[in-house]
């Protein structure tokens, strides 16, 4: 098979793969840092943190506050959702929490969708945000609760 250059792409598309990277695997992240300035260039752009869900980085590798602070400014689901958790359960900013927590449900967080379904049942007996899930996300939620539970 013939080798394929990532360089060969044109910008646009180097970015798309990169971010896609970013939303998988903070291990193939950081070996794409190191295959060229170039591609280290990429890996630290606004789409890239934007991309970057913090509940894939290894356990055992601390993690820097910068990285959080940067993936929250460029919008990041996983920490808006954390930081919306924070504001509303240890803070008590209900509205804030929320609104941050919609906003991840929005672009796509699946637990941040099933935790405003939830807060929303459990303190305003609202239903509405149930209807975005189907049998299967029902199912994944069950057994993701299963294992980590």
């Amino acid at each position: 098979m013939e080798e394929f250059r990532l360089s060969a792409l044109p910008e646009e598309l180097q970015d798309l793969v990169v971010q896609g990277v970013a939303k998988n695997s903070f291990r193939d992240l950081f070996r794409l840092r190191t295959t060229s300035k170039h591609m280290k260039e990429i890996t630290v752009s606004p789409g890239v943190y934007a991309s970057l869900c913090v509940f894939n980085w290894p356990s055992h590798i601390p993690r820097p506050l910068r990285l959080y602070e940067e993936c929250f400014a460029h919008g990041s689901p996983s920490t808006l959702y954390l930081k919306g958790s924070q504001y509303f359960f240890l803070y008590g900013f209900e509205e804030e929490g929320l609104a941050l927590i919609k906003t991840a449900a929005d672009k796509g967080s699946e637990i941040a969708m099933y935790t405003c379904a939830m807060v929303r049942k459990a303190f305003w007996d609202e239903a509405e945000y149930f209807s975005r899930f189907n049998r299967d996300d029902i199912r994944t939620i069950s057994m993701d609760v299963e294992e980590n539970g």
